[in-house]
């Protein structure tokens, strides 16, 4: 088992990355003086590994109130969480108590939200299951649930109090799932994770999946966020660039009504563009420009062709909750490994590059 320290907002926490930790990790002394532990677990998560699961959670005893959820993006909302914060009461939770979230990025974000709010905050400990929480939402303390008009616009910042990166859940996601949280290591690459890099360029789609590559993969991320996170925490300047393809990426989803579109494809979409965009005004050479279109294809993480009306996906755009003042701000690249923030692009070239690559 790999830890990794992080800090941020003024509390520092583990990052246990390995293969069947769950157990170590849940009896460790961050979680033996709680005297309620409700435990959010996707009801997906917990249909294939239950047994694992239920001898993982033992340890806690009847301290556990088990809370199974189903985590669609529909159920990311704020009135479920209100359903939720009630089970907390009926279950006798209090200040002295704790939070699991046990699933993919949907999972970690509702708990971490519910623990946030409740009697002002619980702590939370987050168990990602997926390549994608494990690589981005379960770091970093941003919490939240969604509103009709877009993703996340209801949240916080809460740090957790540990995270439990277990690889051996990875062995049963879905390659689309693998790909999303592919999709958010790219990511880390383009906007300055060299090892990451290296990583996505040595392997394909099928070795990428080995048990100590991805380990492998996921702390490097672990890493780079923490340390993004640590000079930013609540995304003043530096954090910024970890937005890098989500502006145009939740605007497609937001578009889509979450249906159809993944997050990591719709993130991929959206560095595609930005990507593109950053050549055509000179930022990027075509050599590096079509490394990140390489890249892309070679994992899959994007199709060829999508349909889209740019128009409405640049109307999304205007409920994103980091644009101020009607003006729409990207993280571009200045050359791989070198993003900067707060550009403002024409609008025509926007809709031109998002209308040639996704468009009919």
């Amino acid at each position: 088992m790999r830890a990794i320290t992080a800090s941020a907002g003024g509390s520092t926490y583990d990052v246990l990355i390995g293969s069947s930790v769950l157990p170590a990790a849940l009896a460790r002394k961050e979680l033996a003086a709680f005297e309620r532990v409700a435990v959010i677990v996707s009801s997906r998560v917990y249909g294939l590994h239950r047994d694992y699961l239920d001898g993982s959670l033992s340890v806690l005893g009847d301290r556990m109130a088990l809370i199974r959820y189903d985590d669609s993006e529909e159920n990311k909302s704020y009135g479920r969480a209100g359903e939720v914060l009630e089970k907390f009461i009926a279950a006798g939770m209090n200040r002295k108590s704790a939070v699991i979230g046990i699933g993919g990025g949907v999972t970690g974000d509702f708990a971490g939200f519910c623990a946030g709010v409740y009697m002002r905050g619980v702590p939370v400990v987050h168990v990602p299951t997926t390549l994608l929480a494990m690589v981005d939402s379960s770091l970093g303390g941003k919490v939240a649930v969604n509103l009709s008009v877009g993703k996340n616009i209801v949240g916080l910042f809460h740090q957790p109090r540990m995270v439990v990166s277990d690889v051996r859940f990875l062995e049963t996601l879905p390659d689309g799932e693998f790909r999303n949280g592919l999709s958010e290591a790219l990511k880390h690459a383009l906007i300055g994770e060299p090892s990451t890099m290296g990583i996505l360029e040595r392997n394909d789609p099928a070795s990428i999946r080995n048990e100590s590559v991805a380990a492998d993969l996921v702390a490097h991320s672990v890493l780079f966020k923490t340390g993004v996170v640590e000079r930013d925490e609540k995304e003043n300047d530096l954090r910024a660039i970890l937005n890098f393809g989500h502006t145009i990426g939740h605007a497609i989803e937001s578009h889509l009504g979450y249906r159809g579109v993944s997050h990591g494809e719709a993130v991929a979409a959206g560095m595609r563009v930005k990507a593109e965009i950053s050549r055509r005004l000179g930022l990027l050479t075509d050599g590096e420009a079509g490394l990140v279109k390489g890249l892309i294809a070679r994992y899959g993480l994007l199709r060829e062709r999508w349909g889209l009306d740019a128009d409405s996906v640049i109307g999304h755009m205007g409920y994103d909750k980091k644009n101020f003042g009607g003006v729409i701000n990207f993280v571009l690249l200045k050359g791989l490994g070198r993003p900067f923030i707060n550009q403002q692009i024409p609008v025509d070239l926007l809709k031109k590059v998002m209308t040639d690559l996704l468009g009919k």
